[in-house]
């Protein structure tokens, strides 16, 4: 009888994964040539991710731990000063190499979720947040709700909250599609939090 597999593996394949990604598309990621780079079996793999779209979305979560959005909680006590120091010092780390190739592998793996979710069988399954870009859902939510605290109305922290999401999300998708220079997204990350900052009453 074969002994099951330690569960703990996991997070360290996780790493082994995504280092493995690092100079490859995710298009082109199997269990079986998987398996062989990683010197594991490929029943390793299906044991602990079930399947390959089941691999994507770990992924994508695997992304947002490791660049991780503030939370709610950790803006609300913040003014405008505090946040724009912690908003920019995450801006800075968002522009090392390894982060690079962390938000490429994250968007590769949201956007061929959302084509499994509309050509797959398992549709209910990859349904949710992890279809969108690596934390969008949770960059919208942290700035709405710093401006709900600051005395935004919902309907304004909502939309601006959007805006400053989708804005990053955006910036980083250039960075890393259209390789735009690191100079002139960085004078448009300071124009977008400008943009949320006077949003606050």
């Amino acid at each position: 009888m074969a002994r099951p597999q330690n569960p703990q593996r996991k997070p360290q394949l996780l790493e082994d994964i995504l280092d493995y990604l690092q100079d490859k598309n995710l298009a082109d990621l199997s269990f079986r040539p998987l398996a062989e780079a990683l010197g594991i079996s490929s029943y390793m793999l299906v044991y602990h991710f079930g399947h390959r779209e089941q691999l994507l979305e770990e992924i994508v979560h695997q992304v947002q731990a490791q660049l991780p959005a503030p939370s709610q909680e950790q803006l609300a006590d913040l003014d405008a000063l505090a946040l724009r120091q912690l908003l920019l010092q995450i801006w800075e780390r968002s522009q090392t190499p390894q982060s690079r190739v962390l938000q490429r592998l994250g968007f590769e793996a949201a956007i061929q979720q959302a084509a499994t979710q509309h050509t797959g069988p398992s549709q209910s399954a990859l349904a949710g947040a992890a279809l969108r870009p690596p934390g969008f859902s949770l960059w919208r939510d942290a700035a709405s709700g710093w401006l709900r605290v600051r005395g935004a109305d919902e309907r304004t922290a909502a939309a601006e909250g959007t805006f400053f999401a989708a804005g990053l999300c955006g910036l980083w998708f250039g960075q890393v599609v259209a390789a735009e220079p690191p100079q002139g997204s960085t004078a448009a990350f300071h124009l977008l939090l400008e943009r949320l900052l006077q949003a606050a009453p």
